[in-house]
């Protein structure tokens, strides 16, 4: 290396992600969906460890993040692809199959007709705690069909996402409006819809949502050049792509399989535990 070249210290994913989103001032929120998913704030003051949400440091010195991480996300939409879209899989190829689930999906109601599938399907950290939860799919009737267990796949996470964004307002006192999505399933508009739906929020998702840890990461090394004045400056620096707004038609749909969302949890807990807390131990 040659002398006089500027080194600047680099950070973890979280934190490349966080600037990467342009979510750096206080009370910023981002989403970052991609095999797993999580919901990040920043924050001058939050510091403390509440409902699975861990209280990390920044990349900005001045700043802390509480990040949120639900285990198992994009995964579970690829193991509803593999599992039961082999065929279409192989027509369609790795590029066009989502493409095709995405219009398939239009085409089941709001709520899947009552029929909810909770993501856990590796436990779970965020909202909720355990080793012990799996994956559950709930109220199955005979109007169900694969599409319906795809749309539940699909909101299962959004359902998650909201529940965390919930004990963040309650928690931190974040008002968790007005975030930004990053990762690749931000690629995904009509699961960015359902997220809209489901969470009552509006949100905006970057430009080339895949890459914005690399862009953080490299914005870290402007920041230091003096290119970007400081990590609040990376807001504007951000290009955004797409902005969602939730369809107040779903509003009740979605209002009340959430609340169901939560039972299917508190109701099956200790039934989990009992399932596998031993299996779990021994393995």
């Amino acid at each position: 290396m040659a002398a006089g070249t500027p080194v600047f210290g680099g950070c973890d994913d979280v934190q490349s992600a966080v600037v990467g989103s342009g979510m750096c001032r206080d009370g910023d929120v981002h989403i970052y969906l991609g095999t797993s998913a999580w919901v990040c704030a920043t924050s001058k003051t939050a510091d403390k460890f509440k409902h699975g949400a861990a209280a990390i440091q920044s990349a900005d010195k001045e700043m802390n993040l509480i990040a949120g991480i639900t285990e198992s996300a994009g995964a579970n939409i690829q193991w509803i692809c593999d599992q039961f879209f082999r065929h279409e899989k192989e027509e369609y190829g790795d590029d066009g199959i989502f493409a095709y689930m995405d219009e398939v999906v239009k085409d089941i109601p709001a709520g899947s007709d009552h029929l909810i599938c909770t993501p856990w399907m590796l436990g779970e950290r965020c909202p909720v705690s355990s080793t012990t939860t799996r994956a559950t799919l709930f109220n199955v009737t005979m109007v169900h069909t694969r599409e319906h267990l795809m749309r539940s796949v699909y909101e299962g996470i959004g359902y998650n996402l909201r529940w965390v964004l919930e004990n963040y307002k309650a928690d931190y006192g974040f008002g968790c409006n007005d975030f930004r999505i990053i990762g690749g399933g931000a690629l995904d508009k009509v699961w960015m819809q359902i997220i809209a739906d489901i969470t009552g929020k509006s949100f905006s998702v970057v430009k080339d949502p895949r890459n914005a840890g690399a862009v953080g990461a490299a914005m870290v090394a402007l920041i230091g050049l003096g290119h970007i004045k400081s990590f609040a400056d990376t807001r504007e620096f951000v290009k955004i792509d797409k902005r969602y707004d939730p369809d107040p038609a779903n509003k009740a749909i979605y209002d009340k399989l959430f609340a169901d969302y939560k039972e299917i949890y508190y109701s099956l807990s200790k039934a989990y535990e009992k399932a596998n807390g031993q299996r779990f131990e021994s393995d």
